[in-house]
């Protein structure tokens, strides 16, 4: 493993706040390099994005949680910046190797959707490193995803890809889950929307990954129990049933897991409400730091 970089430039952080440096790089993995962008001093938080999307999904945080810590965005595997070879990998291997190489030995993990699934998995792997969970309507491995709508979505994102090729298909994506299933494309923040299929129109090198991704065995959905540690899980009321049942579980299975549910929003709660995902996030790390103390 190798780290490249770092770049470093000023970043402002609102009107009446001082500039900040933000040191970019890239660290080699096996078989792939990932682009990483960090800044602030603290206890470190490391934000990992969704599925087909990347490190931008939080620009609602980056700056903010810079504040208070030391925060690491990057783009996994094959997504964004980063890149990657035609070999088998682990999502929260990268993760681990990426902390390794920034001499993070310990973090607060935050993941939304498959960024949730890489932190379970990575805070199963190694509990040592992790301070704290933060899972944002998560994936969780080992969870079946056969419901009837998500292959309604497979369906429908097949026959689309077909029909009209990736900007089709990327259309769908955006419908499910940046719209979620019960409103319409009218119905959300227009700037919200254009980004997150700007992302998707970025993701065509991981699409044609996907199958040399490893699972974790025994996958987290048979360990929920052993994540010992502290843990907050946030859904958006509006989300897809799949991934309800998925934050019911980690809630029920978690030992102490927080729940919180944001009103009117799918599965892009930090992007749509960003607001109100960073005081539910800040209160959160705040309170962990304190016990900590």
């Amino acid at each position: 493993m190798k780290r490249i970089g770092p770049v470093v430039f000023l970043l402002a952080l609102g009107c009446a706040a001082e500039p900040v440096e933000v040191s970019t790089g890239y660290v080699d993995v096996e078989g792939a390099r990932l682009y990483y962008e960090e800044a602030g001093e603290g206890a470190p938080v490391i934000l990992i994005h969704g599925g087909a999307l990347d490190r931008r999904m939080w620009d609602g945080q980056f700056e903010t949680f810079a504040r208070q810590f030391r925060v690491i965005r990057y783009d996994v595997r094959a997504h964004g910046l980063s890149r990657a070879d035609s070999v088998s990998f682990a999502d929260h291997e990268d993760l681990h190797d990426l902390m390794v190489a920034l001499e993070v030995p310990r973090a607060t993990i935050v993941g939304l959707s498959m960024g949730g699934q890489i932190a379970t998995d990575f805070a199963l792997t190694y509990p040592d490193m992790t301070s704290a969970l933060v899972l944002v309507g998560p994936g969780v491995s080992g969870y079946p995803f056969d419901s009837e709508q998500l292959q309604a979505y497979n369906d429908e994102l097949m026959a689309a890809f077909e029909a009209g090729g990736f900007s089709a298909a990327i259309e769908v994506f955006a419908r499910y889950w940046c719209d979620g299933p019960q409103r319409e494309p009218s119905q959300v923040d227009a700037a919200v929307r254009a980004k997150v299929l700007t992302m998707l129109e970025g993701s065509r090198e991981r699409w044609r990954y996907w199958g040399l991704s490893q699972q974790m065995e025994p996958a987290a959905i048979e360990r929920l129990g052993a994540i010992d540690a502290p843990t907050l899980v946030i859904v958006g009321s509006i989300d897809m049933p799949d991934i309800h049942r998925i934050v019911d579980l980690i809630a029920e299975r978690v030992p102490g897991a927080q729940k919180a549910v944001v009103s009117d929003v799918a599965h892009m709660v930090n992007m749509e409400r960003p607001d109100e995902f960073n005081d539910l996030v800040l209160e959160f790390l705040e309170a962990q730091q304190s016990a900590r103390d």
